[in-house]
């Protein structure tokens, strides 16, 4: 028997995989416009607010770190985030079914999802990449769970 955290951590991660797998086919196929996405800075006609500190979501597309450009770079990070969500959701499915090999395929999909960006594109792609790190903390959640598999 399925415990409730578990099958609430599978179909988080269901979501989350499908989302993935969605971004990066869109990625991929219209490698084009998404390298031409540009930053799209508020415009501000009151002068107080132009003197304001810009917030989080403000500042996340500057300058300091952007997008990747190149659209050979970003095909190929399409690829590393297509094995990597097909991985964990491969996984997940595994897990919701109680098997434990499901553990490792994800832990092994999380590791593809750290590695092969920043073996793709470099360092500068790990800013691309933030949802692996969630996946770290959901291989610890599925290890409180590993007993129920077999």
């Amino acid at each position: 028997m399925r415990s409730q955290f578990l099958t609430l951590l599978c179909i988080l991660t269901f979501l989350s995989c499908a989302w993935g797998l969605l971004d990066a086919i869109v990625s991929f196929s219209q490698t084009e416009a998404v390298s031409e996405t540009v930053y799209v800075e508020q415009k501000s006609t009151d002068p107080k607010q132009e003197k304001q500190v810009k917030k989080y979501f403000e500042d996340r597309s500057s300058d300091d770190v952007p997008l990747p450009g190149d659209p050979e770079q970003i095909k190929s990070l399409a690829v590393a985030q297509f094995i990597y969500s097909l991985l964990t959701l491969l996984g997940a499915f595994l897990m919701f079914q109680l098997r434990r090999i499901g553990f490792w395929i994800y832990v092994a999909g999380v590791a593809v999802g750290l590695v092969l960006p920043v073996i793709l594109g470099g360092l500068g792609a790990l800013n691309t990449s933030f949802g692996v790190f969630f996946s770290v903390l959901f291989a610890g959640l599925y290890w409180v769970s590993i007993k129920e598999m077999s």
